[in-house]
């Protein structure tokens, strides 16, 4: 693989594997300019990769990952359950207005199923390549499109997507950029403190293009045609492999 960047939970654990054989523990540094981070719940000791009502692995792939090659990762947590994707915008929200970042370029990845298997400094290259504020790798699934239709319209007349669509378990960009894009998505999450019952009766008010759903990359996706150019997809995943 050509990519710096595995995100695919059928070969992280293999690969992570094959990576020991290959490179020393601590043989990379993070850059100076970049800050990386995580978001996830609880751990939790069952024998698989993930359970959403019950939480992560106590120690995630990503955080075994990165601390073999010496690489700084910023975890952050929320242990309500069951977990929610849309909490990491709140969870972001925090850290980003917060003065703990001061780094040029911010990246987020997901916990469970992203290893890095090249140096993070190529992850910068290649963002810097597509001249824009933030980048996101793409995936095939339609997910989420179905409830919004006008949107995927959109996506398809501004982007040659060769069906391929945004992904927001990787994405990197300017910190001051990716600071806007969290806080207009925080006006599309779940609201804190509101059953699911609740939620589905605010959800039949809004727009039929709202981002139904409690998933943070149908909110991404929902705010694309709004960001772009500044915000793109990897259409051709030179970021992260995904199968």
């Amino acid at each position: 693989m050509i990519q710096p960047i595995i995100h695919d939970r059928h070969l992280v654990k293999m690969e992570f594997e094959k990576l020991k054989q290959r490179l020393q523990p601590n043989c990379f540094e993070l850059p100076k300019e970049l800050t990386i981070v995580t978001c996830r719940n609880k751990g939790s000791m069952e024998d698989r990769i993930i359970d959403h009502l019950k939480g992560y692995e106590e120690v995630s792939i990503l955080e075994q990952n990165l601390n073999y090659l010496g690489i700084e990762l910023v975890v952050l947590r929320d242990d309500r359950l069951p977990w929610r994707n849309t909490f990491k915008f709140e969870l972001l929200n925090d850290y980003l207005g917060s003065d703990k970042c001061k780094t040029e370029y911010f990246m987020c990845v997901d916990a469970i199923d992203v290893i890095f298997i090249d140096n993070p400094t190529k992850v910068i290259e290649i963002f810097e390549s597509f001249n824009c504020d933030a980048l996101f790798m793409s995936t095939n699934s339609l997910d989420g499109y179905n409830c919004m239709p006008e949107v995927h319209n959109k996506i398809l007349q501004i982007n040659n997507s060769n069906g391929r669509y945004l992904n927001s378990g990787v994405y990197i960009g300017k910190t001051s950029f990716i600071r806007e894009v969290i806080k207009s998505a925080m006006e599309y999450a779940y609201p804190p403190g509101v059953t699911m019952d609740e939620y589905r009766d605010y959800l039949a008010s809004q727009p039929k293009d709202y981002p139904k759903g409690s998933q943070d990359q149908d909110i991404f996706r929902f705010l694309e045609p709004k960001f772009y150019p500044r915000l793109k997809v990897d259409y051709q995943n030179k970021m992260a492999y995904r199968g």
